[in-house]
């Protein structure tokens, strides 16, 4: 049975819009000064008897709300759970367990993407004009390790290399290359040329980088796109292989067996398998904007404009859940047990049960929520407001328990 749980018990219902624009009307704006609004420290709180009460009402699920002055464009949480950080149009913010705010970075760009190494010490900020920054996590020091212009941008799991995919200028002419940043140093370590790059990916294990491109100078109103397969450790090009058109995004499996690419211009998903070498198109009835899977790499979930699609990696069958209105934050919980989607356009946030792949909750929260994260340990989801800058904080306990209270 699936449930709306408002974001506090005592809020009154709220008006629905209906399918709202990508891009709303702003809201007010935000405060001049960032500030956390908690409702205390200590257990979370909840009201009602609890699962199995005749009066159990719904559980308070935002455990504070922080207003962090901007648009929230990413959040990321780092592997300790000890700190999460908030990519603004104008600096990252630093916020700790306790949701005090306890840094703001400043960044040359507008930072629209964040991504963290394995073991929390650097942070990396992609900025829409395609320049990237580190910041030490420690003493929150940063500085340029590519100077802008990339089409994408991916760090090795072990943080040692930067790939960044972007045009370089030779005898009057721009080439596409992928270049090879050694990050302790900043300086380039190597250039491999590859044509027209859309996006990068890594293998789990770094061995391979896979860049997925398409001609970007042709008429055709779906250019035939290819996969390049790069060894990481000679720099050299192993394999191209074709995939559909106009791919746009590209994720690695984590056991590394399969490549997921989505073409958001044909609705449809290539699922590489990497064993075989076989490409399979899977037409979705939406058109695609980001991929996920489950730890145990047996299936893939892709966010669509409108809906959400389930796809069994081994026969790829896919099936759609219906979710809120215009998702757009896909995260998974850290036991695959639940994905955590937000949806923009009716201020919601759905919880899918990847066990029955149904929404087994969904969850009010502030405006348009875009940006999500989940801690590490699972019992806290970070939700971003693009529009008003605040960040809610959701208690997962108490969302379990709701979804048991309506069972």
């Amino acid at each position: 049975m699936t449930t709306r749980i408002p974001l506090t018990a005592s809020r009154a219902s709220r008006v629905r819009r209906g399918r709202a624009p990508l891009v709303p009307p702003p809201r007010a704006a935000s405060p001049p000064e960032p500030r956390a609004s908690e409702k205390g420290d200590g257990p979370d709180r909840a009201t009602g008897s609890g699962p199995g009460s005749d009066d159990c009402t719904p559980a308070e699920t935002a455990i504070a709300t922080i207003s962090v002055d901007g648009r929230v464009h990413d959040i990321t949480v780092r592997p300790d759970g000890e700190h999460f950080y908030v990519a603004l149009s104008d600096s990252v913010m630093v916020i700790n367990s306790r949701h005090h705010i306890v840094a703001r970075i400043p960044v040359s760009g507008t930072a629209k993407r964040l991504l963290m190494d394995a073991d929390g010490k650097q942070l990396f900020v992609v900025d829409y004009d395609g320049s990237v920054s580190v910041v030490d996590t420690r003493d929150y020091t940063a500085q340029t390790l590519w100077g802008g212009g990339a089409s994408d941008v991916v760090v090795s799991p072990d943080g040692r290399r930067l790939y960044a995919a972007h045009n370089q200028v030779t005898d009057c002419r721009a080439n596409g290359v992928v270049s090879v940043i050694d990050i302790a140093s900043a300086t380039t370590a190597a250039t491999v040329p590859v044509k027209d790059v859309a996006a990068l990916t890594i293998s789990p294990d770094g061995s391979r980088l896979y860049a997925v491109s398409y001609d970007r100078g042709t008429y055709y109103q779906y250019p035939a796109g290819w996969l390049t397969i790069i060894d990481t450790a000679s720099h050299a090009v192993v394999e191209t292989i074709a995939v559909g058109a106009c791919p746009e995004t590209v994720i690695a499996s984590p056991d590394g067996a399969y490549l997921y690419i989505t073409h958001y211009d044909t609705c449809s998903v290539s699922a590489v398998n990497l064993t075989t070498g076989d490409v399979t198109a899977v037409t979705l009835r939406d058109a695609p904007l980001a991929v996920i899977f489950t730890p145990d790499s047996a299936h893939a979930y892709v966010g669509n404009v409108r809906s959400l699609t389930v796809i069994d990696t081994t026969t790829t069958d896919a099936d759609d859940i219906d979710v809120g209105d215009l998702p757009r934050g896909l995260r998974l919980s850290p036991d695959g047990k639940r994905i955590y989607i937000t949806n923009f356009g009716d201020g919601t946030l759905s919880v899918v049960d990847t066990i029955t792949n149904s929404v087994a909750t969904t969850v009010d929260v502030p405006g348009y929520p875009e940006a999500v994260a989940v801690s590490p340990d699972g019992e806290r989801i970070y939700v971003g407001d693009y529009w008003s800058g605040a960040v809610a904080v959701i208690s997962v306990p108490t969302v379990r328990d709701q979804d048991v209270c309506v069972k």
